[in-house]
């Protein structure tokens, strides 16, 4: 969801340190702006290794999301 207006700071890592511990790529892609005008965003994430699969989902999602 959308985070809340007038949040100081991008939050707390927690939920991407994950991926960065076990070595996975992972990509933030835009999808949409919330109610409020903020961004909301979904991550892909991949296999060890497999980076340009990663990302060649990650771009394929945001083709989807632009339409």
């Amino acid at each position: 969801g959308e985070a809340p207006k007038g949040l100081a700071s991008t939050g707390s890592p927690v939920l991407t340190q994950i991926w960065t511990f076990l070595w996975v790529p992972a990509v933030t892609v835009p999808a949409h702006k919330g109610p409020n005008g903020l961004p909301v965003g979904l991550q892909v994430c991949g296999r060890i290794g497999d980076d340009p699969r990663t990302l060649a989902a990650a771009h394929w999602v945001h083709q989807r999301l632009a339409r």
